[in-house]
């Protein structure tokens, strides 16, 4: 099992050292942006991507043996389109392109990709085997992300990455959209890591046997509620 998740993260860093090596504009989001923190698995990368690049995007992609599998419009105003690209193999992997921004269909809230590359820099994402440095937001903006995202995953991505965070920068940008949503997530983030079993199943995400997570850095976000 760990052998095929490992064959299916170095096929996603050679497509994103690929990009790189084409000279694309883009943003990595979701779990590899996280793996720039703390590492875990991911068998789907996401990429915010100009629109005017969406034909380069897909013609390397075509090339690489990805299929078009999902294509959504979006009413998000900054986010308007979803493209997704998967390969048939065996172990299968998928790149998700989003147009000009990211939307949550949580919180309807969207931002856009100037405002992620304002506050992105160029950084080394390290995986089991392999490597690659692309532009990833900062730590506060994925805690934002997520908070509008509020899933499971999220809140565990949460408390990994939550590190000498930008407090004030989180407070100026995060109240967007659905702030009712936003602030429940907030909530269920803080309950989550009360609970007793919190730790395992964090350590068993993120492959860890030393639970190392700055848990007064996670409880800091309660000030959001304020």
């Amino acid at each position: 099992m760990f052998e095929k998740f490992t064959n299916r993260e170095n096929k996603i860093f050679e497509v994103l050292n690929f990009f790189v090596e084409q000279k694309l504009n883009f943003v990595v989001i979701g779990g590899y942006a996280v793996s720039a923190y703390k590492h875990r698995f991911s068998i789907d990368a996401d990429l915010v991507i100009r629109k005017e690049d969406k034909e380069t995007f897909a013609k390397l992609l075509e090339k690489m043996n990805f299929k078009k599998t999902i294509m959504k419009y979006l009413d998000h105003v900054y986010a308007p389109e979803f493209i997704r690209y998967e390969t048939k193999e065996e172990l299968s992997i998928s790149i998700d392109l989003l147009i000009n921004g990211v939307g949550s269909r949580t919180t309807n809230a969207s931002f856009n990709l100037e405002e992620l590359k304002k506050h992105s820099k160029q950084r080394k994402i390290l995986g089991t085997e392999k490597e690659t440095t692309v532009l990833v937001p900062d730590r506060s903006i994925l805690v934002i992300l997520k908070l509008h995202s509020g899933r499971l995953t999220d809140f565990r991505d949460i408390v990994a990455i939550c590190k000498n965070l930008d407090h004030q920068l989180i407070k100026k940008i995060i109240w967007r959209g659905k702030k009712e949503i936003v602030r429940e997530n907030i909530k269920k983030l803080l309950q989550l890591i009360e609970e007793p079993n919190f730790i395992n199943s964090f350590k068993g995400v993120f492959a860890e046997k030393k639970y190392d997570a700055d848990i007064q850095e996670v409880k800091k976000l309660k000030k959001l509620l304020d």
